[in-house]
C-alpha cells in the first residue's frame, strides 16, 4: 500500500476518535479475526436490522467503545491487522475441550449479503476449531414470528450453546426465556433485545458490546458533510425497517452530525426498510420533491445502491454523495466504478468468527468480555484499493 494512501488513514481515523471522543479498550488476547464493529479510514460502528425500540439504540451505552481502525504492521493488510486487533478482545477464550461442541447461530437473514459473509465466518472458525457450527436464520429481514420458530427449535436441538442475532428488541424473548429454563446457554454478541422486558419475562442473556452502530451513523454523515464542504446543501437519510434499533441507531447518529452543521439542511428521514426497491422507490421521491439535494446516508449498503441507481436515472450523480453502511461486495465494486461515494465498513466475516468464539466461551462456562470491539473504518475512492480482501 502506498505511503501516502496509508498516511491518509490514519489521519482520517485520527479525526474520527476525535469525533467520537471516546476510546475502545482493546484487551489483550487471543489473535486472529464486522460485529461490525469496525474501521480504519475512519472509524464509527452490527448491523442486524428491524422494528421496536421505545429507547433508540442510539442511546445505548457502548456508543462510547467505538474502536480505532487499526494502523497496519509490516507485512499486515488492513484486514489482517483489524482481524488481529478484534480478536484481541476476547480476553479469557480457550479451544473447545469437547470435540463433540456443538454452536447454534441465529442470524437475520441469508437473503442479506451481509449475512452470508457472516455465516462465512462462523462456519470458517467452526472449522478451525474443530467443532460443529449449525447457522440458521430468518427468510427475510422482517419476519420475526419465523425467525423465533426457528430459535425455539434449535433450544429444543440441544446445543451446548446459541448464539443469536434478533431482528428486533423483543421479538425472541421468549426463546430467552425457554433456553433460560432448558439450561442452554445463550449469548446476544450486541445490544439489541430490551434487557428490562428481557428480565420481566424471567430471562436473562449475555449482551456483550461489539459494534456501536450510532457511531456508524456520524462516520458516514461526517463523510458527506466533509465532501460538501462550505457550500452544504440539503441531505436525507434512508433508514432500515421503522423503529429497529439498528437502524434507529445509525440514523440518530447521522441526525446528530446533520442537524450539527450550520451549512446542511436535513430533508427527510425514510424508512427503506434494508430492502432495494423500497428504497429506491424512497430516493426517487425524495430526488423529486429536492431536485437541488445534495446527499443521502443509508443504514446499509444494499439501500444505498438503490439510491445510486435513482440518483442516475435522474441524471443527477455527479450532484448527490451517496454513502452507505456494510462494506459488501457490491458497494467496493461500486466504489471503485466510481457510483457510491463511501460506506462504512466492519467486518462481518470477522463478527462471524467471534461469535463462534463467544459461544465456544458460553459453552465452557467462561465470562465472556463486556466489550470486544470490531475495528470500523469508512471506504471511498480513497482508500478502497487498500482493501481487496476485506471480508
Amino acid at each position: 500500500m502506498s505511503k501516502v494512501k496509508f498516511a491518509s488513514l490514519l489521519v482520517t481515523a485520527f479525526c474520527i476518535l476525535v469525533l467520537s471522543a471516546c476510546g475502545a479498550p482493546a484487551p489483550t488476547a487471543q489473535p486472529a479475526a464486522e460485529e461490525p464493529a469496525v474501521e480504519e479510514p475512519t472509524v464509527a460502528e452490527p448491523a442486524a436490522e428491524e422494528p421496536v425500540a421505545e429507547e433508540p439504540a442510539a442511546e445505548e451505552p457502548a456508543a462510547e467503545e467505538a474502536a480505532e481502525a487499526p494502523a497496519a504492521e509490516e507485512g499486515l493488510t488492513i484486514f489482517e491487522q483489524m482481524q488481529q486487533d478484534s480478536f484481541a478482545g476476547m480476553v479469557g477464550f480457550e479451544a473447545p475441550n469437547n470435540p463433540e461442541m456443538r454452536i447454534g447461530v441465529l442470524m437475520i437473514t441469508m437473503a442479506n449479503p451481509f449475512w452470508v459473509t457472516f455465516s462465512e465466518g462462523a462456519q470458517a472458525m467452526g472449522e478451525e476449531l474443530g467443532i460443529t457450527v449449525d447457522i440458521q436464520s430468518a427468510p427475510t429481514e422482517g419476519d420475526i414470528g419465523s425467525q423465533l420458530a426457528t430459535c425455539e427449535s434449535m433450544v429444543a436441538a440441544g446445543y451446548d450453546a446459541l448464539v443469536i442475532y434478533p431482528i428486533t428488541e423483543n421479538n425472541l424473548i421468549p426463546c430467552i426465556v425457554k433456553a433460560n429454563e432448558a439450561g442452554v446457554p445463550i449469548i446476544e454478541p450486541n445490544i439489541i433485545s430490551d434487557m428490562e422486558a428481557v428480565k420481566a419475562a424471567g430471562g436473562e442473556i449475555d449482551q456483550p458490546k461489539t459494534l456501536d452502530m450510532y457511531q456508524m451513523g456520524v462516520v458516514g454523515a461526517q463523510f458527506i458533510v466533509d465532501q460538501l464542504g462550505a457550500e452544504g446543501g440539503k441531505v436525507a437519510i434512508i433508514e432500515g425497517l421503522a423503529a429497529a434499533p439498528q437502524s434507529m441507531a445509525r440514523r440518530d447518529g447521522a441526525k446528530s452530525v446533520f442537524e450539527s452543521a450550520p451549512n446542511i439542511e436535513l430533508v427527510t428521514s425514510q424508512a427503506g426498510d434494508w430492502d432495494r426497491t423500497v428504497a429506491l422507490n424512497a430516493a426517487t421521491n425524495i430526488i423529486q420533491a429536492n431536485p437541488d439535494i445534495k446527499g443521502f446516508y443509508c443504514a446499509n449498503d444494499v439501500m444505498a445502491l438503490a439510491v445510486v441507481e435513482a440518483a442516475i436515472a435522474a441524471g443527477k450523480k455527479d450532484d448527490i454523495i451517496v454513502v452507505g453502511t456494510d462494506f459488501i461486495e457490491d458497494a467496493k465494486v461500486s466504489i471503485q466504478e466510481g457510483l457510491l461515494d463511501g460506506s462504512v465498513a466492519f467486518s462481518p466475516y470477522v463478527w462471524g468468527e467471534l461469535s463462534v468464539q463467544m459461544g465456544v466461551m458460553k459453552a465452557q462456562g467462561t465470562a465472556v468480555p463486556e466489550i470486544i470491539p470490531i475495528i470500523q473504518i469508512l471506504v471511498s475512492a480513497d482508500n478502497v484499493d487498500l482493501l481487496e480482501d476485506w471480508k
